[in-house]
């Protein structure tokens, strides 16, 4: 028996996959970001061997970037007006795309879905830079359906103390992290730093990636402070051109259009959890059951424990990201955990980079046909959490898109703000918020004799400078309402 005689006819496949990106200095002769996606899309059916893929494809599937334009597939999808189109907002995983393509084509309902993403943020710096207007393509009408995520990722408090940037979040769970470690401070530095600049050396041997300049670990300490212990060089680089495409189709409808059976790469699970808790709620800030329960559910589908998985790319938006879903999987932080160099070197596009990963993993996997690879996505703060394992081999048992979301709510414990204590708590976690490389606020999580939660910030310089000068996890302290006073 061949190779496609044993695989099913509905089992979906990546059939093509390509990945661009841009660096225009005069915005004028940057691509937007809707074109961006058409060209990969373009270059995705020449990896596949067929542009007849995106004209007779029923389905394209994008998430929302940074652009604003009320119908996008008009632009993206040119090739069939009677294309169905699907965005995603932010704050919908994009691990949500891929299984419901796959799910779709599984089920029959789709022969052939696109999937595909883009950020022109680097051009609209240029533009605002150079007092040069660049705008997104006019259209009319609306997608066919918008995904919406269904509860707020950031809690009034969180917003009011400080706590709506990203990198600040991130900081702080890192830091919960670094307590439950036993580390001091200059050896969660030392540590970060390391971690980093092993990403760093990954994207100098990507052709894709933004950055692909080496970055040892005493330059990445060096760089202007965001959040401590965050610097730049801890953070996504967002400010990119870069766009991803991706073809999901039915095996039969690859072996229809003349994709060889070596480059087809099929997909054997798709696991997400939905599960909304913004991180001050969260009664172990350091951990995230939504991952372990993702992991249970690719052991028991795959009988394959995430640890034995051959090729990575995990998430990576900021450490915290990468060193949470490393311990809730079991997988060696000292292993490989990037393929791309991850989101400061490789390139962050917003709401992209998942799509941007798999593209890359498609290439490893046809490299190395024997094995599996597995690609993670987060949405918001360490808030929702997806994964896909991928194969050039077929499947021994049916894809399956998996939501655990059940499983990470029955895991996760919760616990509730005080917003108006007034009196003692003890530190959880904390960081230092910088602008323009001075330290301008500090905040702290906090537990307070009550159980409940606490969140408040201060600017008193003092109190500021001892957060970055000794460890303040596990500290006493002194809370009124938003105010640290001491």
């Amino acid at each position: 028996m061949n190779r496609e005689s044993s695989v099913s006819p509905l089992a979906p496949v990546i059939a093509g996959a390509a990945a661009i990106q841009q660096r225009c200095d005069d915005p004028v002769d940057a691509l937007d970001a809707l074109n961006l996606m058409r060209s990969a899309l373009e270059q995705a059916a020449d990896d596949a061997g067929s542009r007849n893929l995106l004209t007779e494809a029923d389905v394209v599937m994008m998430p929302q970037g940074m652009w604003a334009t009320s119908n996008p597939a008009q632009v993206v999808a040119p090739w069939n007006p009677g294309i169905r189109s699907v965005v995603a907002d932010i704050g919908v995983l994009q691990q949500t795309l891929l299984s419901r393509a796959c799910a779709m084509v599984a089920a029959g309902d789709a022969d052939i879905v696109l999937v595909c993403g883009a950020e022109a943020k680097h051009r609209a710096l240029r533009g605002q830079i150079l007092g040069v207007p660049v705008d997104d393509p006019p259209t009319t009408g609306a997608p066919d359906e918008r995904l919406v995520p269904a509860h707020e990722i950031l809690t009034r408090e969180e917003i009011d103390r400080g706590l709506p940037v990203p990198a600040r979040q991130y900081a702080m769970i890192d830091t919960a992290l670094r307590d439950d470690d036993g580390l001091t401070p200059s050896e969660h530095i030392d540590q970060l730093a390391a971690l980093w600049s092993r990403f760093s050396a990954v994207a100098v041997d990507n052709p894709d990636a933004w950055n692909r300049s080496f970055a040892d670990p005493d330059t990445i300490s060096a760089a202007p402070m965001l959040a401590w212990p965050y610097t730049k060089l801890h953070c996504s680089q967002w400010n990119v051109d870069q766009a991803a495409g991706i073809i999901i189709c039915s095996a039969a409808a690859a072996a229809r259009h003349g994709v060889a059976a070596e480059r087809r790469v099929f997909a054997h699970i798709g696991v997400e959890s939905n599960l909304m808790v913004p991180m001050t709620l969260r009664a172990e800030i350091h951990r995230s059951p939504a991952v372990a329960a993702v992991r249970a559910a690719v052991r028991e589908h795959l009988d394959r424990d995430t640890p034995e998985i051959e090729h990575v790319d995990l998430y990576s938006c900021f450490p915290a990201a990468v060193r949470v879903q490393a311990r809730e999987m079991g997988i060696d932080p000292a292993s490989p955990l990037t393929i791309t160099g991850g989101m400061t070197f490789g390139g962050g596009p917003l709401n992209n980079y998942s799509l941007q990963s798999l593209v890359a993993m498609v290439r490893v996997l046809r490299e190395d046909p024997g094995s599996d690879g597995l690609v993670t996505n987060v949405s918001g703060m360490l808030t929702k959490f997806g994964a896909s394992v991928w194969s050039c081999r077929p499947p021994a048992t049916p894809y399956r898109s998996i939501d655990v979301t059940e499983a990470a709510t029955a895991a996760t414990g919760v616990v509730a703000v005080d917003p108006d204590h007034d009196g003692t708590a003890s530190v959880v976690t904390y960081t230092v918020a910088y602008d323009r490389g001075a330290p301008t606020a500090g905040v702290v999580v906090g537990n307070a004799p009550s159980g409940r939660r606490v969140v408040a910030m201060t600017s008193d310089a003092d109190l500021i400078a001892d957060m970055v000068a000794t460890d303040w996890c596990r500290r006493p302290v002194t809370v009124r309402g938003l105010a640290l006073v001491g």
